[in-house]
């Protein structure tokens, strides 16, 4: 016969066990059903602010949701503060802090078009999380950073350590909306380094989590645990989308940091760092995760789920680690006063903004020599039994960038030639499509293998060409495969 005791137990984890299911339900719904959400105006990260006016300017007449104007950048843009639902549990969001980025402001739009929806199967959902919540969410705080797609505000400041001397207009307009409303929590929405990974191991670190400390002793109180149990809830939602890639910040404290200080201030605060997932350059796949976790973690605030949640969860994931390269060649043999020595290649493919910063382009560096075997690659290649030579400039000159145009490229590649040279270069633009390097006929130019310089070389094997990098990016002479994703034009 079981016992009292007994059923209650078993009671009790069929609740669990329930609740679980329901929420990697929810996720599952609204990752299969994201593309009804996803904003259409925006489809590439370096949108403007202005891009983001317009878009909010569509939900001015809105009675699902209110959009006020918090306050002016040092430029004069505004700063946007948004209200969905009118529930007593108070939540705020920031996105932007830093100005490039952007992956959860563009998921804050995608939540807004699923919180304006109506008569569909998550309608249970969105009118339980507003009658208990009132979410206040500031798409983009940094607008003057947005502009040139960089971290810093006008006056180069990184308004993430401005929280205690409060100087700077957007600074004071976040530590007035957390003194008004008071959130319960907040979720502090950032991106991180693409080259993270879950602490010693090849996979990216995709998310990575933090419930910060609010003294350097790291110590926990209700606050701090509340949201490290959130956490524990979202990571079991997301593995079941991006298993293996979920990892936690450092919680080092740092006394100038607004996550810190929304804790000590008394909210719970969940920082999202989006991180790299392979080609997903535009951030499109992460936004996506956002949007989950976003939506998710507001239907656990507003169901009080959370609550069952065990902060070893949150203890358990790794921390991140800087272990990856863009692409990784082992085992090359590089050659000097006439001895080979066996090195790895860490090469690093870095994002630069083109004229107007509403487009990037690659700048392909090597970060590192030597051994490298603790260390991974996007994209590895064991070179053994290859010998590395520097590429060649290729002898003719061209009038013009339309010349190049003419010219079968392949065969310039198959040659060991990464550059070409040309007498007018009638473009503002630092890069081109072309899978070559472009050099202004003035230029002196010598290409140079070592630390921080270009990655534009040859592999040989056997005196005979086998790839040619090309700004960092590899062209396969035996498959023909063309993996450069751009060259670069130096004048």
């Amino acid at each position: 016969m079981i016992s009292k005791f007994a059923t209650l137990s078993i009671l009790f984890s069929l609740t669990i066990f329930g609740i679980v299911m329901a929420q990697n339900n929810l996720s599952q719904k609204l990752y299969d059903t994201y593309p009804v959400f996803k904003e259409s105006e925006i489809v590439s990260k370096r949108f403007s602010h202005q891009d983001l006016i317009d878009v909010l300017k569509k939900f001015d007449n809105s009675d699902k949701i209110t959009i006020n104007n918090a306050g002016y950048s040092i430029e004069g843009r505004e700063i946007k503060l948004l209200r969905i639902g009118t529930g007593p549990i108070n939540v705020l969001a920031w996105s932007q802090m830093h100005g490039d980025e952007s992956t959860a402001t563009m998921a804050l739009l995608d939540l807004i078009n699923f919180f304006v929806s109506e008569n569909d199967e998550f309608s249970d959902v969105r009118n339980f999380i507003k009658d208990n919540i009132s979410f206040y969410f500031i798409p983009m705080l940094n607008p003057d950073g947005t502009e040139n797609f960089t971290r810093r505000n006008e006056m180069f400041i990184d308004l993430n350590r401005d929280a205690l001397r409060l100087q700077f207009p957007e600074s004071q307009i976040l530590k007035a909306i957390q003194d008004s409303i008071k959130p319960m929590f907040s979720f502090n929405l950032h991106d991180q380094s693409t080259r993270y990974t879950v602490g010693n191991s090849y996979k990216v670190a995709t998310i990575s989590f933090l419930a910060p400390a609010f003294n350097y002793e790291k110590d926990m109180n209700e606050v701090r645990e509340n949201a490290m149990k959130l956490i524990s809830l979202l990571k079991k939602n997301l593995d079941q989308f991006i298993p293996g890639h979920i990892a936690k910040y450092s919680d080092d404290f740092e006394p100038r940091a607004f996550g810190d200080n929304f804790v000590k201030w008394g909210s719970s605060l969940i920082l999202i760092e989006s991180g790299g997932w392979k080609n997903n350059y535009e951030k499109q796949f992460l936004r996506k995760i956002n949007f989950i976790a976003l939506v998710s973690g507001l239907n656990s605030i507003a169901g009080d789920s959370y609550t069952k949640e065990s902060i070893d969860v949150y203890k358990a994931i790794p921390e991140n680690q800087k272990k990856l390269f863009d692409l990784l060649l082992k085992n090359v043999t590089v050659t000097k006063n006439d001895i080979d020595y066996i090195v790895d290649i860490g090469i690093n493919q870095e994002e630069r903004g083109t004229s107007d910063n509403r487009d990037f382009y690659f700048e392909g560096k090597i970060e590192d020599i030597g051994d490298l075997s603790t260390y991974f690659g996007f994209d590895e290649l064991n070179c053994k039994g290859m010998k590395l030579e520097l590429a060649k400039i290729f002898p003719d000159k061209f009038e013009n960038l339309d010349a190049l145009n003419k010219i079968d490229m392949t065969k310039i590649l198959q040659d060991g030639y990464s550059f070409v040279v040309v007498d007018s270069i009638e473009t503002d633009e630092k890069f081109t499509a072309l899978p070559i390097n472009i050099l202004h006929s003035d230029l002196n130019h010598k290409n140079k293998f070592g630390l921080n310089k270009s990655a534009n070389f040859i592999l040989k094997q056997d005196d005979k060409i086998i790839f040619v990098c090309v700004n960092g990016f590899l062209f396969d002479l035996h498959s023909q495969k063309n993996y450069i994703k751009n060259g670069r034009i130096i004048y």
